[in-house]
């Protein structure tokens, strides 16, 4: 596995760093500190070695759990599974999807109340 570290900013931590985990000289990992905290708070992955991305991750408030996450599953290039943490407990409380590669959101299932559990659900 190839991986490369860069400290873009100059204060000692490694602020971007790819990674070839399946060995074909492409980066399929890129991670990313983008508020200089020491940890990476982006996380980029081409899961499928096509050189497009197919899942972002992102910690927007930096408290070390992820808050949103991006999925093309089925590689059409649109994202078609979004997750977030809008509460910031660690849990996914907004779930969006586009079950039918269209482009557009036709499920969305809400935690209104942080319990954990869906408590609205639309779908078209």
């Amino acid at each position: 596995m190839a991986t490369a570290s860069y400290d873009t900013n100059g204060d000692g931590y490694v602020d971007v760093q790819l990674k070839d985990t399946n060995g074909d000289g492409y980066a399929d990992v890129k991670l990313q500190d983008t508020n200089g905290d020491g940890y990476a708070d982006v996380r980029y992955t081409d899961t499928n070695g096509d050189g497009r991305v197919d899942v972002r991750e992102s910690d927007t408030n930096g408290d070390g759990y992820i808050d949103t996450q991006y999925a093309d599953t089925n590689r059409d290039g649109y994202v078609d599974t979004a997750n977030y943490d809008t509460n910031g407990d660690g849990y996914v409380d907004t779930a969006n999807y586009d079950t039918n590669g269209d482009g557009y959101v036709d499920t969305a299932n809400y935690d209104t109340n942080g319990d954990g559990y869906v408590d609205t659900s639309y779908g078209v």
